[in-house]
């Protein structure tokens, strides 16, 4: 439907009545009416001239007026759905990974820390799925919605490249950040896949009743959950198989609630950068369901269209004017 910006100008319409006046200024003459011949044509173009008149005034008013179409939409269909990428961004993620490995293959050197490590390789996910609608979390002390679900991935980068500004939070608050991340899933049409990508390196503990709070909010939206997690070394449990000593760490506990979900869940262990990029290009081939999103489209002005059709209406105006008999002598 058609609206305007500035509605208050459509009051001036009623100046495109102006031309239908009588001029004095176009009169000439004559001693008698009656002996001039008739004048089909110049009647044609007096009317015409009116008529061009009253459009182009019209057409300024309107096109000042600011017509155009809001709340517009369209459906995009494709290979892709909303993935919402939950980054742990405390203190631990500040830490290396990889010490101490050679130059991989790709130019990627080791002893990088591993935010810098995550966030490129989630920048290479994000650039290889076009059709996916993103949302951005950071989570530490508390959760921090950097980008909501978009498919302008230019701002979905732009905010991933600034977690590498800073240090880390103190405490890694994952049952916050968890149930924040999910709750944005509510209410939003369920068009295709939807998943979140959890990059953590562990040591969050999550009580009874956020973890009943978390499983049925999952189940709720429909939402797969990818735990990709960054081990720091010798230190940090192997998820996969779990050794005696690790039986009761936080990481393993929370890989145990993750595995009693009633939505799909799948593991992805990092060691180093070459691991990350391998987890990364996983999910994007498990994330490749057919869906149909709707995207909404910003305002479309339609003053254009106004000021050119007072445009021609001007210049026949001046075409007219040129032909015009301006006295008898």
């Amino acid at each position: 439907m058609l609206d305007f910006a500035n509605s208050w100008v459509l009051a001036l319409l009623p100046l495109a009545a102006l031309p239908l006046s009588r001029r004095r200024i176009d009169s000439l003459p004559f001693p008698c009416v009656a002996w001039l011949p008739r004048d089909p044509i110049g009647r044609f173009v007096s009317v015409l001239w009116r008529v061009a008149a009253m459009l182009a005034i019209a057409a300024i008013v309107v096109g000042l007026a600011g017509p155009g179409r809001s709340n517009l939409q369209r459906q995009v269909m494709g290979a892709g759905g909303e993935i919402l990428i939950l980054m742990d961004r405390s203190a631990s993620m500040d830490a290396e990974l990889g010490r101490g490995l050679a130059r991989l293959p790709n130019g990627i050197a080791g002893g990088e820390s591993k935010k810098q490590v995550a966030s490129r390789a989630l920048a290479t996910f994000v650039a290889r799925r076009p059709n996916d609608s993103f949302a951005f979390v950071l989570f530490g002390l508390q959760p921090m919605l950097a980008v909501p679900f978009t498919r302008d991935h230019a701002i979905v980068d732009a905010a991933m490249e600034a977690t590498s500004v800073g240090r880390g939070m103190p405490d890694t608050r994952l049952d916050a950040g968890l149930s924040y991340a999910v709750r944005l899933f509510d209410g939003r049409p369920h068009t295709g896949g939807r998943a979140i990508v959890l990059v953590s390196d562990g040591g969050a503990r999550l009580d009874a009743m956020a973890r009943e709070r978390i499983s049925a909010a999952l189940a709720q939206d429909s939402v797969a959950l990818y735990f990709v997690y960054l081990r720091s070394g010798v230190y940090s449990p192997d998820l996969t198989d779990i050794a005696p000593q690790f039986n009761h760490s936080a990481e393993a506990e929370l890989h145990r609630f993750f595995q009693s979900l009633r939505t799909p869940y799948h593991l992805y262990q990092a060691n180093d950068a070459e691991h990350m990029a391998a987890a990364m290009s996983e999910i994007g081939r498990r994330e490749n369901q057919q869906s149909v999103l709707i995207e909404r489209l910003p305002r479309q002005d339609r003053s254009t269209v106004c000021f050119v059709a007072a445009l021609v209406c001007c210049a026949a105006l001046i075409c007219i004017s040129s032909v015009q008999k301006r006295s008898w002598a």
